[in-house]
C-alpha cells in the first residue's frame, strides 16, 4: 500500500519560515522528504544551511508577505511546481489597544495575518487548480474562538485570527475539488512570541503545559499530505484540550 504521508518529492512553500513554529514546520517536512521552498521577510540563509546539512532539500526566497507584487512575482517563479503552501507568517506584538497610535498597529497586524494567506492563496490557487492537486495549510489560533488564552492577548491578534478560520473556509470553496485549503489552531505554544507572557494551563485542560513548536508541525505535515485529501474547510485543533469544539 502506498504511503501517504510521505512527502518524498513534494515541493512544499512556508512562509514565516524563521519563526519557532516555521523552523519546527520546515524540519518535520524535510524530514517527511519534501524540498523546501522557505519564505520569510528577513535572511534565513543560517536555517537553510542547518536544514542542508541534515540532507535536506532547501531553497530560500526573502519576501514580505503584505506586498501583493513581491508575492506575485515569487509565486510566478515559483508558484507552477508547488505541490502545498504552509502559509505560517504571522505577527502579535502585543499592541496596546489603548494607545494613540493603536490603529496604525491594528492595520499592520492585520496585513501580515490576514492579507499576507490572502496574497498567496490568490497566486498560488490557480496554478494548482490547473495542475489538479494542491495543499494550503493556514496558521490559525484557538484565540480565534476563546478570545485568546491569557488577558494579555490584544483584540487585533483574537480579531485577526477569527477571520483566518473564516477565510480558510470561503477559500476551501473557492479552491474547488482537488485543492484543499485547512488550518491548523494552536493554543499556546512554547516559543519567543510567548517568551515574556505567563500562561497557567486551566484545571479542564487535560495536557497542562505549552505546546512545542513540533507538535504543531506534523498536524501542518499531514495536512500537507496526500493522506488527508478529504479533508477541507477544516480549523483542526492542536491545543492540549484547552478549546473543546
Amino acid at each position: 500500500m502506498q504511503n501517504k504521508l510521505s512527502l518524498e518529492g513534494a515541493n512544499i512553500l512556508l512562509t514565516g519560515a524563521g519563526g519557532g513554529i516555521g523552523t519546527a514546520t520546515a524540519r518535520a517536512l524535510a524530514a517527511a522528504g519534501a524540498h523546501l521552498i522557505l519564505v520569510d521577510f528577513r535572511d534565513i540563509g543560517a536555517l537553510a544551511e542547518s536544514l542542508s546539512a541534515e540532507g535536506a532539500s532547501v531553497e530560500t526566497h526573502i519576501c514580505d508577505v503584505t506586498d501583493r507584487a513581491a508575492v506575485e512575482a515569487l509565486c510566478a517563479e515559483v508558484g507552477p511546481r508547488v505541490q502545498a503552501a504552509v502559509l505560517n507568517a504571522g505577527s502579535n506584538p502585543f499592541n496596546d489597544w489603548m494607545a494613540p497610535d493603536f490603529d496604525k498597529a491594528f492595520a499592520d497586524l492585520m496585513a501580515v495575518n490576514i492579507l499576507g494567506p490572502i496574497n498567496f492563496a490568490r497566486a498560488l490557487i490557480p496554478p494548482m487548480q490547473a495542475n489538479q492537486y494542491g495543499r494550503l495549510v493556514v496558521l490559525g489560533s484557538v484565540a480565534g474562538f476563546n478570545g485568546g488564552s491569557i488577558a494579555a492577548v490584544p483584540p487585533d491578534y483574537v480579531i485577526s485570527k477569527g477571520g483566518v478560520h473564516t477565510m480558510v473556509r470561503w477559500l476551501a470553496k473557492v479552491a474547488g475539488e482537488f485543492v484543499t485549503v485547512n488550518a491548523v489552531a494552536p493554543g499556546v505554544v512554547d516559543t519567543a512570541m510567548t517568551a515574556g507572557s505567563t500562561f497557567t494551563p486551566p484545571a479542564s485542560q487535560p495536557i497542562k503545559r505549552k505546546a512545542t513548536p513540533e507538535e504543531i508541525a506534523w498536524p501542518i505535515a499531514f495536512l500537507c499530505s496526500p493522506g488527508a485529501s478529504y479533508i477541507t474547510g477544516a480549523v483542526i485543533d492542536v491545543n492540549g484540550g484547552l478549546v473543546f469544539r
